[in-house]
């Protein structure tokens, strides 16, 4: 989120904040500023959720809970702190209210939340597809997912935060009493690199990774179930409630996070877009320019607000843990046991390599 006015919208923040109030009309920015308060609200309250569910339990000690733990702590970085300072610079940029050390440390560490939240969603993309396709152990995923995890922070601090180190100024000019907090690249080219970067590595880059890793699985989904299909067939008599429960338990898998994927593809999209454009081209000139830059940021907002709503759309096991919660049922919700037939989050893989049930390799949503 902080990576979209650090990359592009303080460069010529003056001019484009001197001409808001023609570029975005009050009662525009009235329902703009509800709306994501709103969001907010919403996502900080969910994220919040799904790490205490997901921490709670032994039963989610689990590869793919640690990527969701991470992605929801990610995504509260983003809604909690990335976005106020966000609003901070917005309200007025010549008029920096929070120090040097705020501007030239916090201001751009702010985008390794960004980064954070893509790398979980890839990362799950990931682990999926060696569980499901090449029928990795749970176990052996726990273990890789704590590096992973790590790499994930790491990379997104060396590729986001630390260019962003050496352009960003805190600029006092005590003529005109403006105190102005801005990245100041050396040049257009440079400033361009950085941002076609971002977007191959943080969004085309993914995406791809993502694609191929769901179509992969679904691809051995489809190949299980005919071949379930066509031994049921040949020998008449072939009933397995444990096969049946472990194929839909797969479908499962790609029903909760689909969503995300595509939520991440959509609300993604126009963010990259006009970035990339404002770079090669002045928009401070284009007619209500400001309202397409705010639309870019409440989408940003909705893709870190909506995984919670999602996984209690698509998951059963998350939805009575967010009743529980909200209904304060401590008792219930604290219990370690589980539904033998609850398996919307963690279950047994299905899929070998052979596709051959297998009941003795685990894995999890």
């Amino acid at each position: 989120m902080a990576d979209f006015n650090n990359s592009v919208y303080p460069t010529n923040s003056s001019q484009l904040i001197a001409e808001r109030s023609e570029l975005e009309p009050k009662f525009v920015e009235a329902i703009r500023l509800s709306l994501s308060a709103i969001i907010c609200f919403i996502g900080i309250v969910g994220n919040i959720l799904v790490v205490i569910i997901t921490g709670a339990t032994r039963a989610n000690k689990t590869a793919v809970h640690k990527y969701i733990l991470n992605l929801a702590v990610a995504d509260i970085g983003v809604l909690a702190i990335c976005y106020p300072l966000t609003l901070v610079k917005a309200a007025d940029p010549l008029q920096w209210p929070l120090g040097r050390v705020v501007c030239k440390v916090l201001y751009p560490s702010t985008d390794i939340f960004y980064s954070a939240s893509i790398g979980s969603i890839v990362a799950i993309a990931i682990d999926r597809h060696r569980a499901i396709v090449r029928g990795m152990t749970a176990y052996r995923s726990l273990t890789i997912a704590k590096w992973v995890i790590m790499s994930i922070w790491l990379a997104g601090f060396l590729v986001m935060v630390v260019p962003l180190y050496f352009v960003m100024k805190f600029i006092e000019n005590k003529q005109n009493g403006t105190v102005d907090c801005t990245p100041q690249w050396p040049n257009r080219w440079t400033l361009a690199l950085y941002v076609f970067s971002l977007s191959i590595l943080w969004y085309v880059l993914p995406l791809i990774l993502i694609l191929w890793a769901y179509r992969q699985i679904a691809c051995k989904i489809r190949a299980s179930k005919l071949l379930h299909r066509k031994m049921h067939n040949m020998c008449g008599s072939y009933k397995n409630p444990k096969k049946k429960k472990f194929g839909n338990a797969n479908t499962k898998a790609l029903k909760i996070l689909v969503p995300v994927v595509i939520m991440f593809a959509v609300t993604m999209f126009p963010f990259h877009v006009f970035r990339l454009v404002s770079v090669f081209v002045d928009v401070t000139k284009v007619k209500y320019i400001w309202v397409v830059y705010n639309i870019c940021t409440v989408l940003l907002l909705t893709n870190s607000a909506a995984n919670p709503i999602i996984y209690s759309l698509v998951s059963d096991e998350f939805r009575q843990r967010f009743k529980d919660i909200l209904k304060f049922n401590w008792k219930h919700f604290c219990q370690e046991t589980r539904s033998p037939m609850d398996t919307s989050i963690t279950y047994r893989v299905s899929l070998s390599q052979n596709l051959i049930p297998n009941p003795d390799r685990e894995t999890d949503v």
